[in-house]
């Protein structure tokens, strides 16, 4: 049986990832109808920096689940915030 800790833990990394990437695309698509696109900018390369880190959280987490290093396989919370982003 696993941990509901764990299960809201996977859930919480799913919708963050799914949220920047969305953000990011939305941003992107609207960046040239505002007011001051130099803005819309920066914000988009923050928004791009944080889905880094939340990548890269899901990358250690599942790392530490495994309990290998193998950095070909695509950890499934971001399998799965790719599947509901498309």
């Amino acid at each position: 049986m696993t941990n509901p800790i764990d299960d809201r833990i996977e859930a919480k990394l799913i919708s963050k990832i799914a949220h920047y990437r969305l953000s990011i695309r939305t941003q992107f698509r609207n960046r040239h109808h505002v007011a001051w696109p130099e803005l819309t900018y920066k914000t988009i390369i923050g928004d791009i920096r944080d889905l880094k880190v939340w990548i890269r959280i899901a990358e250690l987490i599942d790392e530490a689940k495994a309990g290998t290093d193998i950095p070909s396989v695509t950890p499934y919370t971001i399998y799965q915030a790719k599947q509901l982003t498309l």
